[in-house]
């Protein structure tokens, strides 16, 4: 018996034929209807498969104030870690521009109230670094009203170094550590600053 194309077979005994719409059910698929790409999402049971939107990037989430808050910690890393490393630099002639100091001061000689903080700058580098550990936080929501208290615990440690800085007798020279303290420390203060007035004027809710 010769096969023709397009002949239609009947079905095997006991089996139900299907609708007479669909092709291929007892015989062999038209080159026309025949599927060669990938094939389409099918609707469950329930409908059509959704898609799980891409999760957003959880700093780009972040409204700017607290960008700049949370970037605040890296310059303040950076002045706390200056706390091992030279405060002040000595050389051998200090005894001689003591001397020196002394002969250009006679009689009675004033000592500024910040002389004190010559000798404590490590605990204003303590609360440097301390803020910036604190200010990573602001990533979550609850922790960011305490931005305007972390941003005063940086301005009275930033006010602090400059005071121990200014008031350095002239007998002794700032080191490394105390510039690149300074200036880091300066960045972080203004960056905190910042975060500080725009939260402050932005709109709540």
């Amino acid at each position: 018996m010769t096969d023709h194309p397009g002949q239609q077979f009947p079905p095997p005994p006991g089996a139900r034929p299907g609708p007479p719409h669909e092709p291929g059910r007892w015989g062999p698929v038209p080159p026309s209807v025949q599927q060669t790409g990938p094939m389409p999402p099918t609707a469950g049971p329930y409908g059509p498969p959704r898609l799980t939107p891409a999760r957003p990037n959880l700093l780009a989430s972040l409204p700017l104030p607290i960008k700049l808050a949370v970037g605040s910690s890296i310059p303040g890393l950076v002045a706390f870690v200056m706390g091992f490393v030279s405060w002040v630099t000595v050389d051998s002639s200090i005894e001689q521009r003591l001397d020196n100091w002394a002969n250009q001061n006679p009689g009675d000689l004033g000592v500024p109230a910040f002389l004190t903080t010559v000798f404590t700058p490590g605990y204003f580098l303590l609360g440097l670094g301390a803020a910036a550990i604190a200010a990573l936080g602001f990533v979550a929501v609850k922790w960011r009203r305490y931005l305007p208290h972390i941003a005063f615990l940086v301005t009275v440690c930033w006010l602090g170094l400059i005071a121990a800085a200014l008031a350095l007798p002239p007998v002794v020279d700032l080191g490394a550590g105390a510039i690149v303290a300074l200036i880091f420390g300066a960045m972080q203060f203004a960056l905190i600053a910042v975060a500080v007035v725009m939260d402050g004027l932005a709109e709540r809710p």
